[in-house]
Parts: C-alpha cells; sequence; structure tokens
C-alpha cells in the first residue's frame, strides 16, 4: 500500500497530462458552446418573426378594414360616382401614414407600416384597381 505522504504529492506524469488536459478543455469549451449559442439565435429568431409577422398581419388588416368600409358603398350604387376621394384618401393612409411609421416611428409600428403599404398594393393588383380607385369601373 503506498504511504499516505506518497499520495499527497502529486507525480511528475500527473503534472505533464493534468496540464494538457487543461488545453485541451479550454480548446473544446467554444465547440460545446457553438450549439448552445445557435440554439439561443435560433429561440431569437423565431420570436422576432412571430412578433413581426404578427404586425404585418395586423397592418394589412386593419387597411383591409378601412379600404372595404371606404369602398362598399361606391361599388354597389349602380351609379358609379367618382373614385378620386376615395383613391387619394386610401393612398394618403397607405403610404402617408405607412411611410410615417416606416421611417419616423421604427420599432414593430414599422412592420405595421409596411403592412399597410402591401395591402395597398396587393388590393390593387387583385382587383385590377376597383378596391383602391385606381381605376373607374365601367
Amino acid at each position: 500500500m503506498a504511504e499516505p505522504q506518497e499520495r499527497d504529492l502529486p507525480s511528475l506524469e500527473d503534472e505533464l497530462f493534468g496540464v494538457a488536459h487543461d488545453v485541451e478543455v479550454e480548446q473544446a469549451v467554444p465547440a460545446r458552446l457553438a450549439p448552445d449559442r445557435a440554439q439561443l439565435l435560433a429561440e431569437r429568431a423565431r420570436a422576432f418573426l412571430r412578433r413581426d409577422v404578427k404586425a404585418l398581419a395586423s397592418g394589412f388588416g386593419a387597411f383591409l378594414l378601412v379600404d372595404a368600409v371606404m369602398m362598399y358603398a361606391p361599388l354597389m350604387t349602380s351609379r358609379r360616382p367618382s373614385l378620386l376621394p376615395q383613391f387619394i384618401t386610401l393612398l394618403v393612409l397607405a403610404f402617408g401614414l405607412g411611410g410615417l411609421l416606416v421611417w419616423k416611428v421604427g420599432g414593430r409600428w414599422r412592420t405595421f407600416g409596411h403592412g399597410m403599404m402591401l395591402a395597398w398594393v396587393f388590393l390593387t393588383l387583385v382587383s385590377v384597381g376597383f378596391l383602391t380607385g385606381v381605376t373607374v369601373p365601367l
């Protein structure tokens, strides 16, 4: 059996391999942290996208609601009045207020403004301009 004095003293072999082991652990730490950091970044990206998609959809829906209210009456009458006032109002709402939110306010309101502008473009393309007053219905 080993004497108690011999157990307390580290051998030269323990010192050499102990130093080499510490160096290997230090080099391996960034490799082990990489998946954790990637997972953290992925979680942040998912939360960011979730919030932005909600803000974009809210802006889109808000403009869709305003457009439906403004364009319902003129499009349901047999005699079509001029749609110029609705066209100007919707254009100022989408690109005036939406642009103000994008360039001056920022934050989550920026994405809300993008949603309003995208809704105007979408409704103009889908309805060939009828729902935004770009073209005069015949």
